[in-house]
């Protein structure tokens, strides 16, 4: 059966139907994605669909081989901590430029932030996956473009560790850790100007980051 979408926002659209097989898995570690079939299947021309799928490449969900066409990344310890290397550096790197140095808005604007992840959490459970997915993105999206380096927002953009996690995540509602409460601590630190504070908090983080990812995946066999 064609699956056709409105055509409006398709290229968007067509992102998010794919992004969204990925994260689930409908499409399986290794397995082969044909430009043309999804194409057909959707009922859209092949360049909202080869748009979207050069998207998903860049966020490391889909790799490309020559004359071969796409392929879906499996998800390794690897990938995901050199992934996770890469947001520490980057969110150090912001906070040392923008610690200390913020204004009150900025500062009222990061809490809010922080707070509305906090609103999809229960201690260490989730209420709403795809809220904090969402929550979560926005507050760490903008403690890296308060630095006002548009070269680095873009490569944090890039990077794929919001989605990898949901990919091992699965939907499953405990979420292993005080994220909240993380999330509180780097705030607090900005807050309150204190670089170390911050670099610690931030430091904690991408740890437990690391330690949830690696643990979901062992329990998927290693790679998913």
């Amino acid at each position: 059966m064609t699956a056709t979408l409105p055509r409006v926002n398709l290229n968007e659209q067509v992102y998010e139907t794919l992004k969204r097989r990925l994260v689930r898995r409908d499409l399986r570690a290794g397995e082969k994605v044909s430009l043309h079939e999804l194409a057909a299947e959707l009922g859209v021309s092949r360049s909202p669909v080869h748009h979207a799928l050069t998207r998903l490449v860049s966020e490391g969900l889909l790799s490309v081989k020559a004359r071969r066409g796409y392929f879906v990344t499996p998800v390794t310890a690897k990938v995901l901590l050199d992934a996770y290397d890469v947001r520490l550096a980057l969110e150090l790197r912001a906070a040392e430029q923008t610690v200390g140095s913020l204004d009150a808005e900025q500062l009222a604007t990061l809490r809010r932030l922080m707070e509305a992840t906090c609103a999809n959490l229960d201690g260490t459970r989730f209420v709403d996956n795809d809220g904090f997915d969402e929550t979560n993105a926005a507050f760490h999206a903008y403690q890296i473009a308060l630095a006002g380096n548009h070269v680095m927002s873009a490569f944090y953009r890039e990077l794929p560790v919001m989605l990898l996690m949901q990919v091992i995540r699965g939907g499953r509602s405990d979420a292993g850790a005080d994220l909240g409460g993380e999330h509180r601590r780097i705030v607090e630190a900005f807050e309150a100007g204190d670089l170390d504070a911050a670099r610690a908090a931030i430091r904690a983080h991408v740890d437990t980051g690391k330690r949830l990812s690696i643990d979901a995946l062992e329990l998927v066999g290693g790679m998913v």
